[in-house]
């Protein structure tokens, strides 16, 4: 017989694991005929290494504009580092007068 009580007391849970089924020769299968698709779709589209070289040029240009901004916020926190180390506070109020300059060369593009 069960006793009463006011505390919630943890209860039995049994551990049930189901195995996964693993088909190696399955699934060699599926990885040459996706390859072998994207060779056929490569050859419908045209020249894959034209395709390759493209995707690398896009993103070596969008690497260099990224590159540049983190090369030029180095530069700007070294040279308020820099400056408030060497003339103060007002260093900081000539980089404000860079903040103008930003945004009309960025409207420019």
């Amino acid at each position: 017989m069960k006793v009463p009580s006011i505390f919630r007391l943890p209860k039995y849970q049994r551990f049930e694991i189901q195995p996964r089924y693993y088909d190696p020769v399955k699934e060699d299968i599926e990885k040459r005929t996706d390859r072998i698709r994207k060779e056929i779709r490569n050859q419908r589209e045209g020249n894959s290494s034209e395709s390759i070289r493209e995707a690398y040029k896009a993103r070596r240009g969008s690497n260099r504009s990224a590159d540049l901004f983190q090369f030029l916020m180095i530069i700007i926190v070294g040279v308020s580092i820099g400056g408030y180390l060497m003339y103060g506070a007002n260093v900081y109020f000539a980089l404000l007068l860079l903040i103008p300059l930003y945004i009309i060369l960025r409207r420019r593009k």
